[in-house]
């Protein structure tokens, strides 16, 4: 670097009589050599040295007073408030260039301190530099990835039989590293691959730990989970190499090429990103075809080959063969990557085994068109289907890629989509929950660019390697040390012997010396939930766009049809649109027979993907059980001598009362289940404004049946309307049990209650603008999708008299004993209510007649004539006898849901209006199987007839629910769900509840003393007899936009990929008969 020499005179002048930090004061400015000082004196910037403040040896950024340079009137007064901040320190450009002279020819040797073992980051010296970022998504498949091995922990047994598969040992002591070679690799990917370890040492010296691991180069892996899964499995030997598969159990890391191929003269992975943003054009002005080129030779590119245009056929591809070693010896003039970017669709597919191909082709601004995939490497288990790229049907490649060519060729105006979504899902519109996106080729090029230039630039590959080595290392059990025949390497061994090709690409991928800023944050592993959420919604989507595929002719022209065929080509772009992320193909062919569904191989993987048999998947539906602790024998028991006279003991149980958590408990407390974070989105209206007394009396005495008041513990009650039958009566009771519980943990409140069916506070009347008033916040036991409803446990978890329905725990415990196996139960789907609305009518004619056999065995029910003979015949844990059980809203919102899925059978769910506070933690083809609501019939025969040929997965559904209703819906978490939708509610509060004038206080002694009967005995089996001594389950966080969004699309998407599966099963038996 040269400044001319006045500058640099000049700086030296006004420095001795400034001080560095007074530089605030002054304007800066950057130097910068332009055209009217070219004719200037230079000199070296190594002079510089003497104008240093700190006396340190490294060179510093400089920044000269604009009056300096020359922009300002040397003699003009600039006042001190012309700068507000003080300047950011400037970052330490400390270099350490390679040292040669260790040693001769193939002798080269390290220098004893060839770069620092630690070295002060920025964020260590100055607390006004930003904090890390949080690392990408993908960083959390690093977890699943060392799963294996997270009990056992990794031996130097382990390490050591990986020896076998292995190129390469690599150990890492004090900062520096030793490399046992056991075989030779392909190429330079050794070289390659251990030049980016020694590059991670260099950019953050000292914080590696120490580690020992093997190292595989080959592209195929190797170690097969099924040789590690089952009871006394041993762990399996821990292997890096730069891909996996699901049926294997590989430590993916990133591959050689991102420092440079050279022997086929790829650009380092920066260099290549630079290349290809200076020569990129626009994607509308490219060529409207596929593009691939490559060596075919596997049988997966052989047969792409086939799909190449033709004088019979065009498939909108356009396909070239490579001859890798006669571009070596042409110089590669048919093989820059960035010159290949010139198609609006690229084709990904692998050879013989996994490729290193797939970044390029999708940094190349154009659609990345990727037929199924075997292998995954590092990063791209963070891409999503329909988001990132479009998915290509393996066994019916030509069409596919037809399809996807021609819908990105005609899908270039949003209206097109919204149109078919306005005529032909109006229903999804109008959900002010669901977003539907629109989706444009042009959505999957940005989505893919900006996954590329930012969660994959060099920086994040590094902090990758960072993180798995640093988790790796928490794993080993062993301290490692030097192998025998193993030598140390370091940048100078690699680079000052290598030829002249190698050097190069080596010199430009060096890192210059330490970081001054630490590795991101890595994000939480997945937990269960979001994992198989992330699994189902990639499997679902690739369905969905095969599926899809299929229905359209290899010579389709987009423009638009009429008639019926509009509503069948449009209805199939509806279920494609619906969706936006992806994974895993079904394969349409076997859908001819209804015994072939492979579901096995569709909705099962779509819940768990293809994991390793040996990975922990946890499909059981609760987080963690909450754990058994010793309970305090501390019982409040009822005082009816007060009770008689309808008033409350002045001290009938504690206001507060020590958990067992707050006495040093050893255990902790569990996370809540997934559903409870619907408790904010209920709440998210009041959010900005939050509630004033106002809001809360707004509508009170219009639409609630009562007002609560918890004041210090106590509860008062101010009556509006008698409820049907007791619900009022025994929704207070439930929550008084629920302040004999957790005495002294609810605040003060002050809400409303409506124990009708359906809601009221209509979304549409308070969100018409900015001046829209906040809505009437009302407590209900249900909600819909175009009402505001803050949705609360219903009355029957403490028992329905009325209809002889016992309390939540012991009806559990009823059906635990009463029930039969799935397999031993009646092969049939059974429903037994009351037909007094519309849609139960309707399915009664889905019941068995001398016509028509659908499967359904139905039965009405007369709750008067019930009542009369002591209900005989409504006993819920004596219904579970059939292996189906259908679940039907009547006039309003249903409470039977629960039971119904409590039954150990398949629910089928007719799609319903109404959700109630967990059923919105379901998801269709898990827990339950959706239900056409205006097809029922037909839908349900489908249903029946599936189960029965897929028995195992059939009980997988029941399982799933059967989990979720015996965990994830004890008692213990619908106390729980209370406690936290009160208290996130009395947060929201802008006053000092005070009581009603119309209140009275109310106890558990006022409700039950005076109640008789069943009402009594309810009660007192539903009572709580005193404090727990754990505390509330741990709230899980709100969701993210981007996590609400790909939840809803789940579920629409395995609504969507039932009713083809339903529809294609119809055609074909019209077909056969």
């Amino acid at each position: 670097m040269f400044l001319p020499a006045p500058w640099v005179d000049a700086f030296a002048r006004w420095k001795s009589a400034n001080s560095w930090r007074s530089m605030a004061l002054l304007p800066s400015l950057s130097i910068s050599v332009t055209e009217s000082v070219r004719s200037a004196e230079y000199v070296p910037a190594s002079r510089l040295k003497a104008l240093k403040t700190d006396g340190s040896s490294e060179t510093e950024t400089l920044s000269l007073p604009l009056s300096i340079a020359g922009n300002t009137p040397p003699n003009s007064t600039i006042p001190a408030t012309t700068t507000t901040e003080m300047p950011k320190k400037p970052r330490q450009k400390l270099h350490i260039p390679l040292n040669c002279t260790f040693g001769t020819g193939i002798h080269l040797t390290c220098p004893a301190n060839y770069y620092p073992t630690s070295f002060p980051s920025q964020d260590d010296q100055d607390n006004d530099h930003p904090p890390p970022t949080t690392c990408p998504d993908y960083f959390r498949w690093i977890h699943e990835d060392l799963r294996p091995w997270k009990e056992t922990g990794i031996t130097r047994d382990m390490v050591e039989s990986a020896w076998i598969e292995s190129n390469f040992r690599v150990v890492i002591l004090d900062g520096r590293v030793y490399m046992e070679r056991h075989r030779k690799g392909h190429t330079s990917r050794e070289l390659f691959t251990m030049w980016g370890i020694l590059q991670l040492l260099r950019r953050y010296p000292g914080k590696l730990p120490d580690l020992d691991l093997m190292f595989s180069i080959a592209d195929q892996s190797s170690i097969k989970s099924v040789d590690y899964s089952g009871p006394n499995a041993t762990a399996p030997p821990p292997l890096f190499r730069y891909c996996g598969t699901d049926e294997t159990l590989e430590i993916v890391f990133p591959d050689w090429s991102f420092w440079g191929w050279a022997e086929l003269n790829i650009k380092r992975w920066e260099g290549f990103l630079e290349d290809l943003k200076g020569r990129d054009k626009r994607w509308m002005d490219k060529e409207a075809y596929a593009h691939w080129k490559g060596s075919p030779l596997s049988r997966d590119r052989r047969d792409l080959l086939k799909c190449n245009i033709s004088d019979k056929q065009d498939w909108g591809a356009r396909l070239y063969t490579l001859d890798w070693g006669k571009e070596i010896q042409e110089g590669f003039k048919q093989t820059d990557l960035a010159s290949q970017c010139t198609h609006r669709y690229k084709i990904y597919v692998e050879g013989r085994g996994w490729s290193v191909s797939e970044k390029y082709i999708l940094a190349c601004n154009s659609v990345t068109l990727l037929v199924k995939p075997r292998y995954y490497d590092f990063f791209t288990r963070g891409l999503m289907p329909m988001h990132h790229y479009w998915p290509i049907n393996k066994d019916d490649e030509c069409r596919s890629i037809k399809f996807a060519v021609e819908w990105g060729n005609t899908h270039e105006q949003e209206k097109e989509v919204v149109v078919l979504f306005s005529l032909l899902a109006p229903s999804l519109l109008e959900m002010k929950s669901l977003h539907v996106p629109s989706l444009q080729a042009q959505d999957i090029v940005k989505a893919a660019s900006d996954f590329v230039h930012e969660d994959l630039k060099m920086d994040y590959v590094y902090d990758y390697m960072f993180h798995l080595l640093s988790e790796y290392a928490k794993l080993m059990r062993y301290k490692p040390t030097i192998p025998k025949k193993a030598w140390e390497i370091c940048s100078e061994v690699l680079a000052c012997k290598a030829t002249e090709l190698h050097n190069k690409f080596l010199m430009e991928s060096m890192v210059k010396g330490p970081t001054d800023v630490r590795p991101c944050n890595m994000p939480p592993p997945y937990d269960p939930r979001a994992f198989r959420t992330l699994l189902r919604s990639k499997a679902n989507s690739v369905s969905l766009v095969e599926l899809t595929d299929f229905q359209f002719p290899a010579k389709m022209k987009w423009p638009m049809p009429s008639g019926w065929q509009f509503i069948v080509y449009g209805s199939f772009v509806v279920a494609l649109v619906c969706i936006v992320h992806s994974i895993d193909e079904i394969r349409f062919e076997s859908l001819f027979k209804l015994d072939r569904i492979p579901f096995h191989q569709s909705i099962r993987e779509a819940i768990l993907g293809n994991t390793p048999p040996n990975s922990t998947i946890f499909l059981a539906t609760t987080t963690t059980e909450i754990p058994k602790k010793p309970q305090h024998k501390i019982q409040f028991p009822l005082n009816c001598t007060f009770g008689i006279n309808l008033t409350c003991p002045a001290n009938y149980y504690p206001t507060s009362f020590p958990s067992q958590d707050d006495q040093d408990s050893p255990s902790t407390t569990t996370t809540c289940p997934d559903y409870f974070r619907w408790i904010y989105e209920d709440l998210r209206p009041w959010k900005e404004t939050g509630i004033t007394r106002e809001m809360v009396e707004e509508r009170a005495s219009v639409e609630s049946n009562f007002r609560l008041v918890i004041l210090n513990g106590r509860a008062y009650i101010e009556k509006y309307r008698k409820g049907f039958e007791t619900r009022d009566l025994f929704t207070q009771w439930g929550i008084l049990q629920l302040l004999r519980r957790y005495p002294g943990k609810l605040p003060d409140l002050d809400l409303v209650f409506s124990v009708s069916d359906k809601p009221v506070i209509k979304s549409a009347d308070y969100s018409t603008g900015p001046n829209a008033p906040a809505p009437p916040p009302l407590f209900r036991y249900c909600g819909t999708d175009d009402t505001l409803s803050i949705v609360f446990p219903d009355w029957s978890f403490w028992g329905w008299a009325e209809v002889n329905i016992k309390p939540w725990e012991r009806m559990l415990e009823e059906l635990k004993q009463g029930d039969k196996r799935w397999m031993d139960k009646e092969a049939h789907a059974h429903w037994k209510g009351t037909p007094l609305s519309r849609n139960r009518r309707d399915l009664l004619k889905c019941n068995i007649s001398d016509k028509e056999d659908w499967g359904a065995r139905l039965y009405t029910l007369d709750w008067k004539k019930e009542r009369q003979e002591g209900f005989k015949q409504s006993n819920l844990a004596s219904q579970c006898m059939h292996r189906y059980k259908i679940y039907l809203e009547g006039f309003g919102w249903s409470v039977s849901e629960k039971y119904i899925l409590a039954c150990n059978s398949v629910t089928l769910l007719v799609k319903p209006r109404y959700y109630d506070f967990f059923t919105r933690g379901l998801m269709p083809m898990h827990h339950y199987w959706p239900i056409k609501e205006y097809d029922q019939c037909r839908s349900i025969k489908f249903a029946v007839e599936w189960g029965n040929n897929h028995e195992q997965e059939a009980q997988d559904i029941v399982e799933a629910a059967s989990d979720f209703i015996h965990e994830d819906l004890k008692m213990d978490y619908v106390y729980d769900y209370m406690f936290h939708v009160l208290r996130e509610y009395a947060k929201l509060l802008r006053y000092k509840p005070t009581i009603p004038e119309r209140a009275i206080e109310i106890c558990s002694e006022t409700l039950a003393c005076p109640a008789v009967g069943l009402h009594n005995a309810f009660m007192m089996e539903s009572m709580v007899k005193g404090p727990t001594d754990m505390s509330p389950c741990n709230m899980p966080p709100p969701y993210d936009p981007h996590a609400f969004r790909t939840l809803l699309r789940s579920k629409a998407n395995s609504v969507s990929l039932v009713e083809l599966w339903e529809q294609r099963y119809w055609e074909n038996q019209t077909k056969h008969n």
